[in-house]
């Protein structure tokens, strides 16, 4: 088999595709965006891929077509994938669906999917579950999608797989996925038979008392009907007398109702026939109205057209009168703009020698400005070098002053210094002494805490070596802590498991005795009511496990037997068990002499050396010694043998069949009598007592052992805690000694670090102190020189700044007059620029107009041209307008005839659809007429059916009472009595006097109230008995079906397991030789191998390793060490992965293998050993490649390139022998 189509409609990004698939390596390539990936999703889905992650969507509508600009969404979408080729055998899964049909060589599976939600599957076009077409996939070896399907997310996922996810690679190549399918559907058949056995359980619980119950209330009830039957024999004849006449008037209503029926029957049936006859009519109408409407459709459209043409008829009209108006109007605007141009003519000569005349006035002034403008120039000059005299006086005085006040500040800042170097020298000299006195008070400071220091080491190192010590013993203690809790922790476990099983226990064998059978006395209730029970006898025995069936098959109920001092407490407890309706017990009174039998040594004696005895059962039996009588009398007779056949052997051979020999019990449970009654067969309800009884024995010395156990280790447990305790203490308390010791060493540590760092900065100090004193009595002579030079300055300074002053007031004079000469020009130079700039504004008015007449008389003519090519687009238009209305007007005379021929078949289809709705009408009211005989039939039979029905709640209760009560058939009693029936039992007859009926009445009331009294009694427990019992037996069949139902589905898991097994290991004994082979040729040499290792489960490690081991990979890539998986390089990892999935794909080829871009994280080597193998496979399979590589294109058969010619629509291209041929 092999693929060989796909066709897909509105899958993704494909409109519409279809792609044939050459046997051998098909390509499929194109630019990132295009859709490549969307013919891997196609098949995907296809094939019934339901994983929305898997299709790169976040909902399975996405995968529907949604559009682009140009083409509209799609409502669905298809795929199908046709296969050559199929076999019989891959055709199996679906011989259902192909039954009668010949067997196909081609196959067609098809999906389809609506936006609403709705999915469909088809086989050969056939509608099937995706069930069906995944078994035929699984079948053809094409369902594992690891192997038809790899994709690069393929690569990195086994990349990063856990040893145990790698197992299910393994899995599916080995096909365990089916069988794995197939155990799960069986555990979750295994799990609810196994819950409907529990419940079935409980059925049987609740039922057993049930049953008990009922059975206690059927024999109260034979008692309570023997009461009851005075009553009845006194009620039998009253109602006797009304369900005669009660039958009668129910006859009669009933004859009336059928009466009715009857005429109702008849007006149903014609009624259907007048609905079916307006059926009929209905649906002529229906299709004379559609024709009608196409007539009437067409009409209107042809009435529209004429519309329409003589529409256009009337626009051509008018554009023609509108035309010939536009050509008046555009004559008359030629003419307007011919007078306006020669007007502007006249004036444009006018305005020119005006601007003549302006620009020669103009001239003029512009040589007095030139002239005015001068003088301003040169009077500018020498203003501008007076101002700059009087800025160098102004800049001299002000230094002069700047200098005065810099000498005189200077003057007091040497005053200032002098005052302020005088205290520094007195401060100088007390730092000195005062630093004298430190340096001496630091060095012995320094030296007692070097002394203290060292004594707290020598402490420091006592108390770490007892911490040191206490650590040791705390550690100790607290892995013999954890060891205790483990211990503890087990021995609860174990305690808590066996007193859970040792409680089930006990309640089964408490009930089994007779304690609490669903509302009959519990325990409890037994104890406080008959305070003299002691115990049941099978809890004061022990027995053997081998003799435990032989010892219950003789003793049977007797086990349940309750043990009591004397025969009246036996007495006593029996009363007591009828006053609460505890049902039935038996009692053992200890004081009641008894012997054992006779005559036992005589047959003992022949025996007891026979192979197949096993002893006498007396011997087996340990009890305490009051009960030893009890047993002696019990089993005094019985002897144990190996097995029946020895039993009957035995009693044959002495003739013992005749009652004078021992009870043989075989060990199975059998008994065989001397009076030759054999018994067999399962045990009942005393059954496995004294097994249960041995197993109580044996937990609760279990339990005692634990609890023992358990107490001491708690004991030794609280010892240690406060071991630990005092400990954790000791070391705490050290730790807190050594903390505070360690920081006070630290404190002196530092004060010491800081004592000596601050002695050589004292004694640095000491030096800086008496050079700065040096320096400051150098400095005080030379402040002295300074003061004498400074005030020798300021004198000269004073007598240079009152020469500048004068100097100053001259210049400033000189420099007022040549302000008020310059600002006299400045006027008369304003004046003559004002009279210029009049004059220029003039001149620019005047030449705006000139300017504005020419542009107006250039528009003029620019619009006389248009004027003149409108006039003859006017023209042409006019033409133009003439032939469409004469073409409009031919088109009218044709419309008039079509419209003619039209309006005569409308008018008889209109005739027609008349003669139709007349009939539907008068079929209407035929028919509403039978429903008014219909309703007046119903209405009639209301008050008949309404007393029908009393007479028949009476008749029926009367009934019920005569049947259901007293159980008296009421067949004979509907014919009418003889006129000498007589009652039975009973004095008078029907014919009674009213007398005779009165007396029975208060008779049959005296026995009501007596019955009143009595209290409610189940009359219905004995037929309900048998239907529990009925139900009890089958839901003892269910147990048994059930039982073995999950016996048989133990068996199927056992062999799938044993299938599965062996299934991994000879798929991964292959896949170990195949991945090898495989290795060595993508990697031209080197060795692969894979490792099963124990995989623990996540967070429980403590809970041993997974009972399934996982897979590692280990490689060697040539020239290089055996290395795991993820210590190799990124390209090496993926040739390794590949080497696997090839491998797995050798071992379970499937049909056809999709691989989407593989080759992408490849260099150019292995791309070209990844073609060599691809080359190789083709012959076993066929391939497509997903691909970008041109290496990888060059080894395929057959090319098909993805595009987008359309933005969001790929379209396919297949390439083959270098011609383009357009496949979608």
């Amino acid at each position: 088999m092999f693929l060989r189509t796909l066709v897909v409609s509105g899958f993704k990004s494909f409109a519409e595709a279809k792609i044939d698939f050459p046997n051998g390596i098909t390509a499929v390539v194109g630019p990132n965006g295009t859709g490549k990936s969307n013919i891997v999703d196609a098949i995907l889905w296809a094939m019934g891929e339901q994983s929305v992650k898997s299709l790169r969507s976040e909902r399975m509508e996405d995968v529907i077509f949604n559009g682009t600009e140009q083409r509209k969404p799609m409502g669905m979408v298809e795929a199908s994938l046709i296969f050559s080729e199929v076999t019989s055998r891959e055709l199996e899964p679906v011989s259902a669906i192909l039954e009668g049909l010949d067997q196909p060589t081609d196959v067609m599976i098809t999906r389809r999917l609506y936006r609403e939600g709705d999915s469909e599957y088809y086989f050969n076009k056939i509608p099937c579950r995706l069930k069906d077409i995944r078994g035929f996939l699984w079948n053809a070896r094409a369902g594992a999608r690891g192997q038809s399907v790899i994709e690069q997310g393929n690569i990195e996922q086994l990349l990063s797989a856990s040893p145990q996810e790698r197992r299910e690679f393994i899995e599916g190549t080995a096909g365990i996925i089916r069988y794995k399918k197939q155990k799960a559907e069986a555990l979750r058949k295994l799990q609810s038979t196994e819950n409907n056995l529990l419940r079935v359980r409980d059925i049987l619980g609740e039922v057993r008392g049930q049953l008990r119950t009922l059975n206690r209330q059927a024999k109260q009830a034979e008692e309570y009907q023997a009461f009851l039957r005075e009553a009845r024999e006194l009620e039998v004849q009253l109602l006797t007398h009304d369900f005669r006449r009660f039958y009668q008037d129910q006859c009669q209503f009933e004859n009336e109702l059928q009466e009715s029926e009857s005429q109702e029957l008849s007006c149903l049936t014609e009624e259907a026939r007048l609905v079916a006859e307006h059926q009929t009519v209905q649906l002529e109408l229906t299709s004379a109205s559609e024709t009608l409407k196409e007539a009437q459709d067409r009409f209107r459209e042809i009435e529209q057209q004429l519309s329409h043409a003589f529409t256009a008829i009337q626009i051509e009209r008018n554009r023609l009168d509108q035309y010939e108006q536009q050509h008046e109007q555009v004559m008359e605007e030629r003419a307007r703009l011919n007078g306006e141009g020669r007007e502007a003519t006249g004036s444009l000569e006018a305005l020119r020698e005006r601007l003549a005349q302006i620009r020669c006035e103009m001239e003029i002034l512009s040589v007095t400005l030139e002239e005015g403008e001068g003088g301003i120039a040169d009077l500018a000059v020498r203003r501008r070098e007076t101002a700059e005299k009087v800025d160098k006086g102004r800049e001299t005085i002000l230094a002069l002053a700047v200098e005065k006040t810099n000498q005189e500040n200077r003057l007091r800042s040497i005053a200032e210094g002098q005052s302020s170097m005088a205290r520094r020298i007195e401060r100088l000299a007390v730092e000195y002494t005062q630093s004298q006195n430190d340096q001496t008070t630091l060095q012995a400071e320094s030296e007692a805490l070097r002394q203290e220091s060292s004594s707290l080491e020598s402490q420091l190192d006592a108390l770490r070596n007892n911490q040191d010590r206490l650590e040791v013993n705390l550690q100790s203690q607290r892995e013999t802590r954890e060891e205790l809790d483990e211990k503890i922790l087990d021995l609860q476990t174990q305690a808590a498991g066996a007193e859970s099983e040792l409680r089930a226990i006990q309640s089964v064998f408490r009930e089994a005795i007779g304690y609490g059978h669903h509302g009959e006395g519990d325990e409890a209730s037994i104890r406080v009511a008959c305070s003299s029970i002691q115990e049941a006898l099978a809890e004061r025995m022990e027995v053997p496990e081998d003799v435990e069936k032989a010892i219950e098959a003789v003793l049977g109920d007797r086990l349940q037997a309750w043990i009591v001092q004397s025969s009246q407490e036996a007495e006593l407890s029996i009363a007591q068990f009828k006053q609460h309706e505890w049902g039935r017990g038996s009692f053992i009174p200890l004081n009641i002499p008894r012997q054992g039998p006779k005559g036992t040594a005589d047959w003992w004696n022949i025996i007891q050396h026979d192979p197949e005895v096993r002893g006498l059962a007396i011997n087996f039996v340990q009890v305490p010694d009051e009960l030893k009588p009890v047993i002696e009398a019990l089993l005094g007779n019985t002897v144990i043998v190996r097995s029946l056949s020895g039993a009957l052997h035995l009693m044959t051979e002495h003739s013992w069949f005749q009652g004078n020999g021992p009870l043989l019990v075989a060990l199975g449970g059998e008994l065989v009598s001397p009076s030759g009654i054999i018994s067999g067969g399962s045990g009942g309800e005393a059954g496995g007592l004294l097994r249960r009884r041995r197993e109580i024995l044996t937990l609760e010395e279990k339990l005692n052992s634990l609890t023992v156990g358990l107490e001491e280790a708690k004991a030794n447990r609280k010892t240690l805690l406060q071991e630990i305790e005092d400990v954790s203490r000791q070391l705490e308390e050290a730790t807190l000694s050594i903390r505070e010791m360690e920081f006070h060493m630290l404190t002196i540590q530092k004060e010491v670090s800081s004592k000596e760092k601050a002695l050589p900065d004292l004694l640095r100090r000491l030096d800086a102190l008496q050079q700065d004193r040096l320096a400051e009595e150098e400095e005080w002579g030379q402040l002295q020189v300074e003061e004498v030079e400074v005030q020798t300055r300021l004198e000269h300074l004073n007598q240079t700044r009152a020469h500048e002053d004068e100097a100053l007031r001259q210049l400033l004079d000189a420099l007022n007059t040549l302000d008020q000469e310059r600002q006299d020009m400045l006027q008369s130079l304003n004046d003559t620029r004002m009279n210029f700039q009049a004059l220029k504004s003039q001149w620019d008015y005047e030449q705006a107009n000139v300017e504005r007449i020419e542009r107006e008389e250039e528009h003029r003519n620019t619009r006389i041209r248009q004027i003149d090519g409108q006039l003859e687009h006017l023209f042409l238009q006019s033409r133009k307008s003439q032939e469409e209305r004469l073409t409009n007007e031919s088109l009218v005379e044709e419309l008039d005839i079509q419209k003619e021929a039209v309006a005569g078949t409308l008018l008889e289809l209109q005739n027609r659809h008349a003669g139709c709705m007349e009939e539907v009408k008068r079929l209407d009211g035929l028919i509403g007429k039978a429903r008014e005989t219909l309703s007046h039939i119903f209405k009639s039979r209301v008050p008949i059916e309404g007393r029908l029905a009393e007479v028949r709640a009476k008749f029926r209760a009367v009934e019920e009472t005569l049947t259901m009560t007293y159980e008296i058939s009421t067949d004979d009693l509907k014919n009418p009595p003889d006129a000498g029936q007589i009652a039975e039992g009973l004095e008078g007859s029907e014919q009674a006097s009213e007398e005779k009926t009165g007396q029975w009445r208060e008779q049959l009331q005296s026995i009501r109230k007596k019955l009143e009294r009595i209290g409610p009694i189940n009359l219905a427990a004995i037929e309900e008995h048998a239907q529990l019992e009925e139900r009890y037996q089958f839901l003892l069949a269910q147990e048994e079906d059930l039982a073995g139902s999950i016996q048989s589905l133990q068996e199927i898991i056992q062999r799938l397991n044993q299938t599965t097994n062996k299934l991994f290991a000879e798929t991964f004994k292959e896949l170990q030789v195949k991945f090898s082979e495989v290795f060595s040729a993508l990697f031209a040499g080197g060795r692969a191998e894979l490792i099963l290792v124990e995989d623990t489960q996540e967070g429980q490690e403590s809970e041993g390793p997974n009972l399934e081991p996982g897979v590692e990979i280990v490689a060697q890539p040539p020239g290089k060490r055996l290395k795991n998986l993820n210590m190799l390089s990124g390209g090496e990892k993926t040739m390794t992965v590949m080497a696997l999935l090839f491998a797995s794909f050798l071992i379970r080829p499937s049909p056809f293998c999709v691989l989407d871009e593989v080759d992408a994280p490849l260099d150019e080597t292995n791309v070209v050993r990844f073609g060599q193998f691809l080359r190789q496979m083709a012959d076993r399979s066929q391939f497509i490649v997903i691909t970008h590589n041109k290496r990888t294109m060059e080894t395929a058969n057959s090319l098909f390139g993805v595009t987008m010619e359309d933005p969001g629509v790929s379209k396919l291209i297949a390439v083959r022998l270098h011609e383009l041929e357009e496949v979608s």
